[in-house]
């Protein structure tokens, strides 16, 4: 097989199995809004112990995000049968994480947890530089306290907030002096307006705007009632789930985009969904903690040798 068939063959891939290890429990990574696995480079080459990604593929799910986490569990439990499980979710997808371990099916009412209704157990949920209440929060996405969730101009006020939150945390990263990624922010800049883009960029573009329309419906979903606030809703969601948690923030990444007199409650909002979590503060940009090192043995710690795959 020629390196050009490979990297075809990955691309079909849902699971990327980026490291073996030697036997350990695998970390799975779940992409970011974008749908890709581009930004794991650092991770892939740092890490001892075996990690596999997730990526958007042509077969994948896009309508809602149920489907899509459910899309996602079946192909873990196609590579893994039995548990525990190491889930780790970069950017936005924190939410989508979160529902795998929790998942509330429309269908039939039933809010089990989706590892845990097969007796599953999940040992590490890891979230980079995201936390799902950022989505209902001022100037990272909708704030709900203003415009609420069921308002005619919710949608359109919640994704252009998140674009505009998109942006300004991949222009800072590499304290702004990467060329590639602000070459990436001007080009999610000229989507927004309609001006004429590249291929890639095109493809970016959809997938984020994809994501987010997703997510809305999804917070719609569990604030069914236009009297509940969304972040009550979203927040009582959350405390159900028992994994226990680490959470690795930025300082210039989506920490640099949280207004200075909205800080301390967005730290709350953390603490006050999960009380136990492993909050890190990291000095760095959005894609650049994916490199540090606090992060990569944070990641590992625990797996390296000791917890063995039972497949």
């Amino acid at each position: 097989m020629t390196s050009s068939d490979a990297s075809a063959a990955k691309s079909s891939q849902t699971i990327v199995k980026l490291r073996d290890g030697s036997g350990e429990l695998p970390l799975i990574v779940l992409h970011g809004g974008g749908g890709t696995i581009h930004a794991f480079g650092p991770l892939k080459n740092k890490f001892r112990s075996a990690l596999w990604a997730i990526q958007v593929t042509p077969e994948t799910p896009m309508v809602t995000l149920v489907g899509q986490v459910s899309f996602y569990y079946h192909r873990i439990k196609e590579e893994q049968p039995s548990g525990p499980y190491r889930l780790c979710a970069f950017s936005a997808t924190s939410i989508t994480a979160l529902s795998r371990i929790r998942l509330l099916t429309a269908g039939d009412n039933d809010d089990r947890p989706l590892f845990e209704q097969n007796g599953d157990v999940v040992s590490q949920l890891a979230l980079i530089d995201h936390f799902p209440t950022t989505f209902l929060a001022p100037t990272l996405g909708i704030d709900v306290e203003r415009t609420p969730l069921h308002h005619t101009n919710a949608r359109k006020e919640f994704i252009d907030a998140s674009f505009s939150n998109l942006v300004a945390l991949t222009r800072r990263d590499g304290g702004g002096n990467l060329p590639k990624r602000v070459e990436v922010a001007n080009g999610v800049v000229d989507a927004l307006h309609g001006r004429p883009i590249s291929p890639f960029i095109r493809s970016y573009y959809t997938a984020v705007e994809q994501f987010l329309n997703q997510v809305f419906d999804f917070l719609l979903f569990l604030s069914t009632d236009d009297k509940q606030s969304g972040l009550a809703v979203l927040e009582a969601w959350l405390q159900k789930v028992r994994a226990p948690i680490s959470v690795y923030l930025g300082s210039y990444g989506i920490v640099g985009s949280v207004l200075p007199e909205h800080c301390d409650m967005w730290y709350v909002r953390i603490r006050r969904c999960f009380p136990q979590a492993e909050i890190t503060y990291l000095t760095g940009g959005h894609f650049d903690i994916l490199a540090d090192d606090v992060v990569i043995e944070g990641l590992q710690h625990g797996y390296l040798t000791r917890t063995r795959v039972r497949m």
